[in-house]
């Protein structure tokens, strides 16, 4: 099952090195006075923005000069992206735990997780989605958690 893995480039930013199966995919070019930023892959740029309460998130791909997926209640318990006519579930795991889990059929079917709110690694697991929305899943993660931890 192919992996992302997200690792903090400086101990104050917010910018990530994301590698896949441990191959370098892209890297997260945070922005630093506001929600979001960007990244390109396999040719294409693409910027996550946010709404001031961080509850919901849109993928704008610049090839296409539009929005490619959105993230409604992100920092919810149930959360979901709506992408290329598909919607991805997903749950927080527990309140205790930073793991979010990708829902199909009400089963677990993949996750983002990260062993405390301030480790340098989060990993995520997300099979059968379009790798653009396996790293923005994982990005909607990642800045809910950084916001948290800044907070």
């Amino acid at each position: 099952m192919t992996e992302l893995k997200a690792t903090r480039k400086a101990f104050w930013g917010n910018d990530y090195e994301i590698t896949i199966d441990g191959r370098s995919l892209t890297r997260w070019d945070a922005r630093t006075w506001r929600t979001g930023g960007t990244f390109e892959l396999d040719g294409r740029g693409f910027e996550v923005r946010t709404n001031f309460s961080a509850s919901r998130y849109e993928l704008t791909d610049h090839t296409v000069g539009a929005a490619v997926a959105v993230a409604a209640r992100a920092g919810r318990k149930h959360w979901k992206i709506e992408a290329e006519s598909r919607t991805y579930e997903f749950e927080r795991a527990s309140f205790w735990r930073l793991e979010e889990r990708l829902m199909i059929d009400g089963r677990p079917a993949g996750s983002i997780r990260r062993a405390h709110l301030q480790a340098d690694d989060t990993v995520a697991t997300l099979p059968d989605l379009p790798r653009h929305v396996q790293v923005f899943a994982l990005l909607v993660v990642l800045i809910g958690w950084d916001l948290a931890a800044n907070a």
